[in-house]
């Protein structure tokens, strides 16, 4: 007979059954559950006691944790906990925060959430909420998370783009080749492994979503991106500036896409059988790859510390250049030139240390330094205190960079090259 004659009608009505047999091998709930770290982990070649980890609600400290330890070192003989780490999770709750009930009509699947945003997102969504407490779901969250995704995902797509004729093993450039920016970059990249391994022993996924997010739009898209893409696309195929580029994207994006595979999966599966290797990665699968080790000679501080400056400056720069476009100055940045009005010596030894490059830096086709104050129509709002002039660029547009320039070479068919591209082309 059962032991519960409701439960017993309840299970009739939805089987079609009459007749049960009570089941006589549990012996309790708890009892059964707690001892489950005997018949798993021991005497067995592949695994071992104690359990790595113990993952469940946060209502299990007086259920299965308390259970497993009692039989553990009542039943067992043993001097430890059957596990090394306990962690707990709260609950799914709805955009509001409330509990999820059929009756309330806020419940939401994975299987409604997965044919209109895809599996990654569902991946992401978990990956970047504090599991630790209740974790909100609904229909604007995805579509915030879906924004992050995209940045994500076309970041690494201008990476890869730019790797389609690039070996690693024969075409990769020695690390004295690379520029101070590369360098940059790298260091960047080196930081971003040390924190997200970190944030991986600590089992805070979101901190890991969070810094990639951050990392793919700061410092890839709005600076590196932004920055070297006249150098990828301009300058000789197998030159060694090219090159350069091209191996410090390399080595970003191995180690980019080897962070994220334990919480982007699909995405990492998809770039890593598409970017190119060296003869040491094992191709088959991102997965059977370590995660990128933390490298102290990739540190590089000063040199930090001194483009952490001359970026802060350029986003000054860049919104008066903003500004400017608005307005009708100048169509592009490259449309333009710049004159700089430094707020005291400091920032102008700073700016000063960069001035070969600073046109590059800051997209613009001319750059140069003016005396005394900023003239009243320019730019002196913005954080660092540059004063900003941006004009029309003097010169010629190169039919191939979309540079200006004084000096140049005119085509036979009304076109115009810079000096640099003439050389690029053996003109």
């Amino acid at each position: 007979m059962p032991a519960f004659p409701n439960s017993s009608a309840r299970a009739a009505r939805t089987s079609g059954s009459k007749t049960f047999t009570k089941e006589t091998d549990t012996l309790d709930g708890w009892f059964d559950s707690g001892s489950s770290h005997f018949a798993v982990l021991e005497g067995k070649e592949n695994l071992k006691w104690p359990a790595d980890l113990y993952l469940e609600g946060a209502d299990q400290y007086r259920g299965w944790f308390q259970s497993s330890l009692l039989t553990a070192v009542g039943a067992g003989g043993k001097a430890q906990a059957p596990y090394k780490t306990v962690l707990t999770h709260g609950w799914v709750v709805d955009g509001e925060g409330k509990a999820m009930h059929k009756s309330l009509g806020n419940s939401i699947s994975p299987s409604d959430v997965i044919p209109k945003y895809g599996a990654e997102l569902v991946r992401l969504w978990v990956a970047s909420a504090d599991y630790q407490v209740d974790v909100r779901v609904s229909d604007p969250i995805f579509k915030q998370l879906s924004d992050s995704y995209r940045k994500i995902r076309n970041t690494i797509r201008i990476l890869i783009a730019n790797l389609y004729d690039f070996n690693p093993d024969t075409d990769a450039v020695a690390e004295t080749d690379l520029l101070d920016i590369d360098r940059w970059l790298l260091s960047k990249t080196n930081d971003l492994v040390k924190e997200l391994r970190a944030s991986y022993e600590a089992f805070e996924f979101h901190a890991v979503a969070h810094e990639v997010g951050n990392f793919c739009s700061n410092e890839l898209s709005k600076l590196y991106i932004d920055i070297t893409k006249d150098r990828l696309y301009t300058e000789a195929t197998a030159g060694k500036l090219r090159r350069a580029a091209q191996t410090t994207v390399y080595r970003v994006l191995s180690a980019l896409i080897r962070l994220v595979a334990p919480i982007l999966a699909f995405t990492a599966e998809e770039t890593w059988q598409a970017m190119p290797h060296t003869s040491g990665d094992k191709k088959e699968s991102v997965f059977l790859n370590d995660l990128p080790a933390y490298d102290e000679a990739l540190t590089y501080s000063e040199l930090r510390k001194h483009y952490d400056k001359l970026f802060y400056i350029r986003d000054d720069v860049m919104k008066a250049l903003e500004l400017a476009r608005a307005e009708k100055q100048v169509g592009k940045s490259l449309d333009a030139k710049i004159t700089l009005y430094p707020k005291d010596a400091e920032q102008k030894a700073l700016l000063a240390s960069f001035e070969g490059d600073l046109p590059t830096i800051f997209i613009v086709s001319q750059c140069a330094f003016g005396e005394g104050k900023a003239p009243e129509n320019a730019h002196t709002e913005g954080e660092s205190g540059l004063g900003v002039l941006v004009e029309p660029a003097d010169g010629c547009k190169c039919d191939r960079c979309w540079g200006y320039f004084v000096k140049g070479k005119h085509t036979e068919d009304g076109g115009f090259l810079c000096p640099r591209c003439q050389s690029v082309l053996g003109e």
